[in-house]
């Protein structure tokens, strides 16, 4: 029975050993994506699907379930190698070139390599492909908008088109160009269709335009200057060779646009004309328990669809009291699709509590422009609260105080002539068989005068309690303040914002200050608080200038001697008895 339950248990081991292998392989497995260059296209028309997988590998992907509803033309596969912050990185990349079989909604299917799942992609397949409105020529151009009328801001997109039935070497377009407008170049991709029952090329340029103010956008005709092959060679062979040629110049037509302005209900700091904006943040650390003096940074993203980084206008933070924000350069970025241009802000802010309690940070909310159903839309971050506790620094420097509170209940500053008689340890019980007998008076005088001897030794043990005590609080104040001096040679701004709370609080006999504010309201030095303010922006924000050190070493030194002559002046002892 023994035997059977052993190996019963060697069995599950084993088992539960090979789920986690295999869980573990799928935790490690890279991250595989799918993109096309067109998700709407005629049947007689090819794209290109690109999978993507993001470490090196020597493998091909499954292709049998690509097939049921596409052709495949054309494979190409490669790896890519980039160093990253020091680190390299490496990963594959397969290029299909499909062409569809049937009209309708197409799905590209999910892929799996190495355990990693890529999403399914639909395709729109139409009946007809794009062709130009003159099928005569060999080689002709269009342009198209996405709208004719839009609003100031507004994302317009501009497609260019060149067609083709013969082989060409070379295309050159010029840059487009349009007065009061952004333009962004989104992408360029080549593909093949039929024209006219021929088998021809597109090559297909696309812009995102942004007028900037309202009335009528001009789009100016735009130049193609071609060199067309003359040899016979096929038409992909030729496409970009050096063969003997002739030259088209080719001139698409002028585009006009009606601009609106922004309503008359909208503010102007709110409008912004898109298609989505959506807030997202991000905390550096958990939020439950943040402690006084330790800082933690709050990422919030912005982005929108059918803006640039640019378009969108920074965040406007309330303050809260108890809490310091020190705001980071906003890092922007634009991601270009096949729908246009998404915005992306990322705001930064480093918030470094000042005072423990419970505080509240009020909701965020960006007011914008819905470009598809002409309406104002709000999107918001919910509020935030925060717990912000004393935490282990001020624990640890108010333990030496209690220490000293509990080696004499005499504070130093304490005239000894002036103590009261109960505050001794003298206990006068005069016995009353010494008023009765005469004979024992010598003995009540040589009691009095033992007991006042005594008092002598106390007074004098409590007058050197009182210097020991003193000696070694001006020695922990110098211990802190040679840390100060050290942490400064070092140049090391974190350290050195310790030592100085750290020196404050021996100096001044406070725990309660934990934060270089609290220093600075406590010297009443407006130089002091403007260095200490320089200290804290260069340990919270990354493109704050550091403070100068010699200034800072000597405003401290400064407040301190100041302080030594004054407790020199006022701490003297008086003699215990007059000459």
């Amino acid at each position: 029975m023994k035997q059977a339950s052993f190996n019963f248990q060697k069995c599950l081991s084993r088992c539960v050993g090979f789920l986690l292998m295999l869980t573990g392989l799928n935790v490690y497995a890279g991250n595989l994506t799918a993109s096309v260059d067109r998700d709407v296209l005629g049947l007689e028309e090819t794209f290109t699907l690109v999978l993507r997988y993001d470490e090196q590998i020597n493998t091909t992907p499954d292709y049998e379930l690509l097939r049921k509803d596409f052709d495949i033309l054309n494979t190409q596969s490669g790896t890519q190698m980039s160093i990253i912050n020091g680190s390299m990185e490496a990963s594959t990349e397969w290029k299909i070139a499909l062409a569809p079989k049937r009209i309708g909604k197409l799905l590209i299917p999910s892929f799996t390599i190495d355990g990693a799942i890529s999403d399914a992609i639909e395709i729109t397949i139409e009946g007809k492909s794009k062709s130009p409105k003159n099928t005569d020529n060999n080689i002709t151009v269009e342009v198209e908008t996405s709208k004719d009328t839009a609003y100031v801001q507004e994302q317009i997109i501009v497609t260019l088109r060149l067609y083709t039935t013969v082989g060409l070497n070379g295309i050159e377009l010029q840059p487009l160009q349009v007065k009061d407008a952004l333009v962004v170049n989104i992408d360029e991709k080549q593909y093949q269709t039929k024209i006219n029952g021929r088998p021809g090329a597109v090559v297909e340029t696309r812009y995102a335009v942004f007028p900037q103010q309202s009335g009528e956008l001009i789009i100016p005709s735009m130049l193609y200057q071609v060199s067309v092959n003359s040899g016979q060679r096929d038409l992909w062979d030729r496409f970009y060779g050096n063969n003997q040629n002739n030259v088209l110049r080719l001139r698409t037509d002028e585009q006009r646009i009606n601009v609106l302005p922004a309503p008359a209900t909208v503010a102007a700091g709110d409008w912004l004309p898109a298609l989505n904006v959506s807030l997202s943040e991000h905390w550096s650390t958990s939020i439950s328990s943040l402690t006084v003096g330790e800082p933690v940074t709050r990422s919030i993203t912005i982005k929108a669809d059918g803006l640039t980084a640019g378009q969108i206008n920074p965040l406007q933070l309330a303050p809260v009291d108890g809490l310091t924000f020190y705001n980071d350069q906003a890092q922007t970025d634009d991601q270009k699709s096949a729908n246009g241009v998404e915005g992306l802000r990322i705001e930064t802010i480093a918030i470094v509590p000042t005072k423990a309690g419970h505080f509240t940070l009020p909701e965020v909310k960006i007011n914008w422009w819905d470009t598809k159903t002409n309406s104002m839309r709000t999107a918001t971050l919910p509020a935030v609260s925060l717990t912000v506790g004393l935490g282990d620094m001020s624990q640890l420097a108010a333990e030496p105080a209690d220490e000293s509170e509990q080696a004499t209940s005499v504070d130093i500053n304490t005239d000894l002539n002036t103590i009261q008689p109960q505050q001794t340890i003298v206990q006068e019980k005069i016995p009353l068989w010494l008023y009765i007998t005469n004979l024992l008076t010598l003995v009540a005088a040589l009691f009095f005068a033992l007991r006042f001897w005594q008092h002598k030794r106390e007074l004098a043990a409590i007058y050197a309690t009182n210097n020991d005590e003193k000696n070694e609080r001006s020695q922990n104040e110098n211990d802190a303040w040679n840390n100060f001096k050290r942490a400064l040679a070092d140049k090391e701004l974190t350290v050195l914002r310790t030592a100085i709370i750290a020196w404050a609080q021996t100096y001044w006999k406070n725990t309660s200050i934990t934060s270089l504010q609290a220093v600075a309201a406590q010297s009443h030095e407006p130089a002091l608080a403007e260095e200490l303010r320089k200290l804290d922006e260069a340990i919270f924000s990354s493109h704050a200038a550091a403070p100068d050190t010699e200034i800072l070493l000597q405003l401290l030194a400064n407040l301190r001697k100041n302080k030594h002559k004054k407790t020199a002046s006022n701490d003297e002892l008086r003699p215990l008895y007059k000459a």
